[in-house]
């Protein structure tokens, strides 16, 4: 079976998926394990998410802050937050993530819009949030969620209105719990924009030779600080970083089965065929040629 991507654009912005401007919502049930690596890499899109886990484990990565889920518990992230669900060990997990537009709750320059969405959105304590069923307000979020989930499944009548019903509620728990008691998750907010200077400045480079200095250089860090400040985010090294980015924007260029794939490594910035080969094989567990034949 052929692994999911996240792709994302040099901002690290999602291009996976788009709403459809006449509703925007967008109900998908997941399987971590249909994800390369067990991992959606990291990545922000400027509608608001809601997730519940319904069975297994999931890491929850909200900028710098990492939170693990088991089944019954839920996140939500708020507009334009690096993100990312990466595996608990060697545990699955199946998961149903709801992501809309707030405009579906009113529109901008109406009262509800701009005193009861805007707030929210701005919040810069509210970049995500756990959701457990211990806490009496998040379990009602997590049950709306699930009855998205159950009415997207089942397709049942008037399923917008019925949407738009609960995506109603689930704001006004949400606004009426994390506007005054909010706490700020994030380490530092220096942090979090360094950390998106580096990862767009690989994004923008890995056809070329990247070094470690480079790296350091395009987020102003010492080379030592820029180590701490990936391991402590992303959980790997700088350069690990670069050679997952290298082999993720060679997929699509292998599937699509017109270039060589000497062609592919010079242009992803693998400095010969063979280490292209042996990377890609660590990475994935096949080869490049054995990838492409998936797509033949």
């Amino acid at each position: 079976m052929q692994k999911r991507i996240i792709y994302t654009d040099k901002n690290m912005r999602e291009l996976n998926r788009t709403l459809d401007g006449r509703f925007p919502l967008r109900v998908e049930h997941e399987r971590l394990s249909d994800f390369l690596h067990s991992t959606a890499l990291f990545h922000w899109h400027p509608e608001v998410e809601f997730a519940l886990v319904t069975d297994g484990s999931v890491i929850c990565q909200i900028n710098d802050t990492p939170c693990r889920l088991t089944a019954g518990d839920g996140i939500f992230f708020n507009t334009n937050v690096l993100h990312a669900y990466l595996p608990d060990g060697k545990n699955d997990c199946l998961y149903k993530a709801i992501l809309f537009d707030p405009v579906l709750l009113g529109q901008p320059g109406s009262f509800i819009f701009e005193e009861m969405i805007t707030p929210l959105l701005s919040n810069s304590n509210l970049t995500g949030l756990p959701l457990s069923s211990t806490v009496d307000w998040q379990r009602e979020l997590l049950s709306i969620i699930k009855e998205i989930a159950l009415l997207d499944l089942n397709r049942a009548s008037f399923l917008q209105l019925r949407f738009l019903e609960l995506l109603s509620r689930l704001w006004r728990i949400l606004y009426e719990n994390t506007m005054e008691t909010v706490t700020d998750h994030s380490r530092s907010g220096k942090d979090i924009a360094r950390m998106k200077q580096a990862m767009t400045y690989i994004q923008q480079s890995y056809g070329s030779l990247i070094t470690l200095d480079d790296i350091a250089d395009a987020c102003t860090l010492s080379q030592s600080e820029c180590c701490r400040l990936f391991r402590r985010i992303l959980h790997q090294s700088p350069m690990e970083y670069v050679i997952s980015c290298r082999i993720e924007k060679s997929l699509p260029l292998l599937a699509d089965g017109r270039l060589p794939i000497t062609e592919i490594a010079g242009m992803t910035g693998f400095q010969s065929s063979s280490y292209f080969a042996e990377t890609f094989k660590k990475q994935t567990g096949m080869t490049p040629s054995a990838y492409r034949k998936q797509f033949l």
